[in-house]
This record gives C-alpha cells, sequence and structure tokens, in this order.
C-alpha cells in the first residue's frame, strides 16, 4: 500500500437514517436525485449525492445516500441551517430530521439522528493536485465494518464505526484495508480539507448553505435528476433549468502569485484582473486548500456569470506582513465530470 496513506479522524458528521415502509417516498419527495434507484443488492451497492431543498428550491442540506435494510443512510458535512422560524440555527443533520418529520403524515418514515453515535474516519490515498473526476458514491459492509468511497477526495474511504470502540478503530481500519498500521500516517481536519478543495468537493455550511440554490454548486450531473418526478422545491430548480443560466457559480481556481508563507481567507473578494480597487467584486473565496512555497494553492468559492468559465482569472490581494499588500492571481479550472443520475 502507497505510503501517501493518512488517517484523519474528522469531526462528527451529519449522519440521518430515514427508517420505515414509507422511507423511499418522503426521501423521493425531499430530494433532487432519484434516491427509488438505490439498492442493497450485493457485497458493494451504490450512492447518489443530492441536495434535499426547501418549499422555496433552496439548498437546507447536501449529503450522499445509500440504501440500507430498512431504509436510508444520508452522510453529509455538519454544516449550520436557519431553523424554519428564523430563531436561529441547528445542524445539517437535525434541519434534515425536521424537514422529513414536517412533511410525513400517516406515512411510516422515522428520521434517526446518529451524529454522535458514529466516529468518523477518512482515510485518504494520493496527492492534492486538481482532480478531474471523482469516485462514484459506494458503500461496502465487510465483516460489520461499514466503508463508504465518496466524492469528498480524489481517493479515500470513509469509516463509521461505533464511538464508544475509539481507541480500536485505526488498528481495525488497518486490519479492513490489508495495511499494517504504522504505514497509516496521521492527517488532520485541514488536510482533509486540502484534499476535499483539490476534489471540488463544496462543504455545506461553508461553499453551500440554505441560501443557495442546487445548480449555483456547479454539481447537476451529480445530483439533480430532472425525470425523477415531482418533489420539493422541483418548481424552481426546474425553472432555473428551463432558463439555462444562475448569476454566480462555485468554482475551483488555481492561485498564483502569493507571498510565501501567506495565504487568503474565506470571505476574501475577487475582483476583475483590470478592475480598480474600488471596483464591484466579482467573486468571493469560501475555502482554501494547501498553498506551496512557490505561492500556488487552490480555492474554491463563488464566481459571477461574467467570470465563472474555466480560464477566467480575478486577481486578489492579501496582505503580507512588512512585504505589505501582494497581488495574486485566481484563475478558474474545469469543473470536476461526474456521472449523470439520469
Amino acid at each position: 500500500m502507497p505510503s501517501s496513506l493518512s488517517l484523519i479522524r474528522l469531526p462528527a458528521l451529519s449522519i440521518v437514517d430515514l427508517v420505515g415502509v414509507d422511507a423511499t417516498a418522503i426521501l423521493h419527495n425531499l430530494t433532487t436525485n432519484d434516491v427509488k434507484k438505490l439498492t442493497t443488492d450485493g457485497p458493494q451497492h451504490a450512492g447518489l449525492e443530492t441536495f434535499i431543498t426547501n418549499v422555496r428550491g433552496k439548498c437546507l442540506g447536501h449529503v450522499v445516500v445509500f440504501a440500507t435494510e430498512n431504509g436510508y443512510r444520508m452522510i453529509g458535512a455538519p454544516g449550520v441551517v436557519t431553523t424554519a422560524d428564523n430563531a436561529g440555527t441547528v445542524r445539517q443533520s437535525q434541519a434534515i430530521a425536521e424537514h422529513a418529520d414536517r412533511y410525513t403524515i400517516r406515512e411510516d418514515a422515522t428520521p434517526v439522528i446518529r451524529d454522535e453515535e458514529l466516529a468518523a474516519w477518512m482515510v485518504v490515498d494520493g496527492d492534492e493536485e486538481p482532480a478531474q473526476t471523482t469516485p462514484l458514491p459506494s458503500m461496502t459492509d465487510q465483516d460489520g465494518v461499514e466503508s463508504y468511497q465518496l466524492p469528498w477526495v480524489k481517493a479515500g474511504t470513509l469509516f463509521l464505526l461505533p464511538v464508544d470502540t475509539a481507541a480500536e478503530h485505526p488498528s481495525l481500519i488497518a486490519e479492513r484495508l490489508g495495511v499494517d498500521p504504522e504505514t497509516l500516517a496521521t492527517g488532520d481536519e485541514s488536510d482533509f480539507h486540502a484534499h476535499r478543495v483539490a476534489a471540488g468537493f463544496p462543504w455545506f455550511g461553508i461553499d453551500v448553505t440554505d441560501a443557495h440554490l442546487p445548480q449555483e454548486a456547479d454539481r447537476e450531473t451529480q445530483t439533480i435528476s430532472f425525470t425523477k418526478g415531482c418533489y420539493l422545491g422541483q418548481e424552481t430548480v426546474a425553472r432555473l433549468d428551463a432558463l439555462g443560466q444562475v448569476q454566480k457559480k462555485l468554482v475551483r481556481w488555481k492561485l498564483s502569485g502569493l507571498p510565501t508563507g501567506a495565504g487568503p481567507a474565506a470571505d476574501d473578494k475577487l475582483r476583475a484582473l483590470d478592475a480598480s480597487e474600488d471596483a464591484k467584486p466579482v467573486g468571493r473565496i469560501t475555502s482554501v486548500g494547501r498553498i506551496n512555497d512557490q505561492g500556488e494553492g487552490l480555492a474554491m468559492g463563488y464566481a459571477r456569470r461574467s467570470h465563472f468559465e474555466a480560464g477566467a482569472k480575478l486577481a486578489g490581494q492579501i496582505s503580507a506582513g512588512d512585504v505589505g499588500d501582494v497581488a495574486y492571481t485566481a484563475e478558474v479550472l474545469p469543473p470536476v465530470l461526474g456521472d449523470s443520475p439520469e
């Protein structure tokens, strides 16, 4: 096994099991993708990436879904969502559970939040160069150990294991992978996000929020079925598809010209290359990957329609201590390709 393997303990994810005879009908009515296609056939079965939309077609959640013996499992970022009464915020898992409850009347479907029961470990393999494609979601259960291939990183495996046996997890994961535990380097959350940015995967609550429309995440191919039938918020999604355009889109940028040891931060603004300093920004950074010693790196964020096509270049500015303000360039990379659910 390559020495590039890293084992990363992630913070508690949003994990919701929707169980019951009518779980399929309820989840179908709340998601942009065709979850009815999912099965539990075979030792390895496919999952789907999907948005969960509210009545206005906004993104209440962004998860990967897998069929289980008695329903479905949804896995996503911790995230934060504004409550229905606008009184505060809750984790993505709670928002999804409350949303499912709200639209379940007589049906047999119960959401169960598993965030605190399952420890999340990501084994990442490979480098942090920008991905052109990412793996299709799939799940394997071997001797009671569940592992997931997810598009969160270019190459890696997510393990969800009971929190009360956390001390045993590294050796258990190594055994499951067929490697010596000593070959697993220890990574941290920043390492995971560097790989995630390279894979171009949006993290709910950071890159995508409940203020966004699904198409603004630029993952239509991976997340939206336009033939599945009615679901909550479908009218907005379909209308936007018919119009054929969004005014902003989530992109990956290749950064260059950064000062050594410094990088941009979330919410930093980007302007057109020839724009004045007081010109209106056309880009906003949401996530930053690793910055190398040559002042190059990756970032994700939103670009306006005039600047979201691959190859478009924007300008940013960063303060570098004694050096003062330094200008850098952000070039839009091609979107990550994915298989259509159609």
